[in-house]
């Protein structure tokens, strides 16, 4: 008998170079918390719940997909730096900011898709 078709079968790390980035917000560090009695606030799923605290650990970039097969296609991804190179008033400010990712990888393979990377370059900005 065959092998089961699964995720590990598709390439989602090929879903193109260039970008055009849409919106930047912060990633926030995230902790677990405890309620009133010492024990451990769970999530729907019955796993601790990930609360956001105030410390900025980097960036998520929304942007479109400029090339490849998912060209027009948008998602989102993280870059754990705290080096970020626009702003969204910057961003507001140009017709279109093209940008890529250095190591880019998907970080959670679902509906939707997100995906994770080491640094991101802007390439060119219009005005």
């Amino acid at each position: 008998m065959a092998k089961m078709l699964n995720l590990r079968d598709f390439d989602f790390s090929n879903i193109g170079s260039t970008f055009e980035l849409d919106e930047v917000t912060p990633k926030f560090e995230t902790e677990e918390r405890l309620d009133s009695q010492g024990k451990p606030i769970l999530a729907q799923d019955g796993r601790p719940r990930k609360f956001n605290t105030d410390l900025i650990v980097g960036y998520k970039y929304s942007v479109t997909i400029l090339d490849g097969r998912f060209r027009k296609k948008s998602t989102q991804i993280t870059v754990n730096d705290l080096n970020c190179p626009i702003t969204n008033e910057e961003i507001m400010k140009q017709d279109r900011v093209k940008c890529k990712f250095t190591d880019l990888q998907p970080s959670m393979a679902a509906n939707p898709m997100y995906y994770k990377a080491d640094a991101i370059e802007l390439l060119t900005t219009t005005k």
